[in-house]
């Protein structure tokens, strides 16, 4: 049943134009499936303009043998179907109806939804809300190297990236440029400490006890030193920052405004039916 119902979808949506209102006004026909008819300017329709005669003409023959097999495989369901037909009618008249109304409201979010979130908004709402944003494991902001082995000058390295003078943190932008493989150097964006450990060999049973103890951090493999200063850390259980929840707030704020548009609409239509004496209840 449910293929049946989703097969005639289709051929509702999909071919509503291979079904003549007027036969004189289709010109004369391609094919015939009973009593329904494929023209000429029906495949028309469906080319796309430009293509060689061959490729129009390959195109022609695969659309109209498709045309047939749907047709005939609708009219067989017609036939061997009869007592589900107006189960099958309701089913595709609420989809038709849940689509329309569906586009419809679509359109006006589009033309008038004000998708405009403020910053102000965004942290009112954080506020407001800051229960909702607790972290599940600690996160850092890092000064992370990833350096190949055979890079020269690893003792002046290890000095620099423990340092917050500004010549050293510049001598080992420089230094970095041209030997790291990977880098950031007193990065703000906010890393989960587990992720972090996702580019090293480190392995660490507890993160969170780990960093009580441990700010500046170094491990080695066959191909690369790893050399990470935890600059700055926040643990499980506070609340997140905004600068990792802001992208989430402002969907959460855009999709109540939505929702709020959306039932606003449908009283203004329904109390507008009821004044309009468009609507009787009996």
């Amino acid at each position: 049943m449910p293929k049946l119902f989703l097969y005639l979808i289709a051929i509702i949506f999909i071919l509503p134009s291979c079904i003549p209102k007027n036969r004189d006004e289709k010109g004369e026909p391609v094919a015939r499936v009973y009593d329904d008819y494929l023209y000429l300017s029906d495949l028309n329709n469906q080319i796309p303009a430009g293509l060689r005669q061959e490729d129009s003409m390959r195109i022609s023959r695969r659309l109209t043998e498709e045309w047939i097999r749907n047709r005939l495989l609708l009219k067989q369901a017609e036939l061997q179907l009869p007592e589900d037909m107006a189960d099958v009618e309701k089913q595709v008249e609420e989809y038709r109806t849940s689509l329309l109304i569906f586009k419809y409201k679509q359109k006006l979010l589009a033309q008038n939804l004000d998708s405009l979130v403020t910053e102000e908004e965004i942290l009112n709402y954080y506020e407001e809300n800051s229960s909702n944003y607790l972290l599940e494991d600690d996160i850092v902001q890092v000064t992370y190297l990833e350096i190949p082995v055979s890079s020269p000058e690893i003792s002046d390295v290890r000095r620099w990236y423990r340092s917050d003078k500004l010549e050293n943190i510049e001598s080992l932008k420089n230094y970095c440029q041209e030997y790291a493989e990977h880098y950031l150097i007193n990065d703000t964006n906010w890393i989960h400490f587990t992720d972090l450990m996702t580019w090293t060999p480190l392995k660490v049973d507890n993160p969170s006890v780990y960093l009580n103890y441990n700010r500046n951090i170094e491990t080695s493999d066959s191909n690369y030193f790893y050399f990470i200063r935890i600059n700055n850390r926040m643990k499980e259980g506070e609340v997140k920052p905004l600068s990792m929840v802001r992208g989430n707030i402002r969907t959460v704020l855009l999709n109540k405004r939505k929702l709020k548009y959306i039932q606003d609409l449908e009283n203004t239509v329904y109390n507008d039916g009821i004044n309009r004496n468009q609507v009787e209840i009996y």
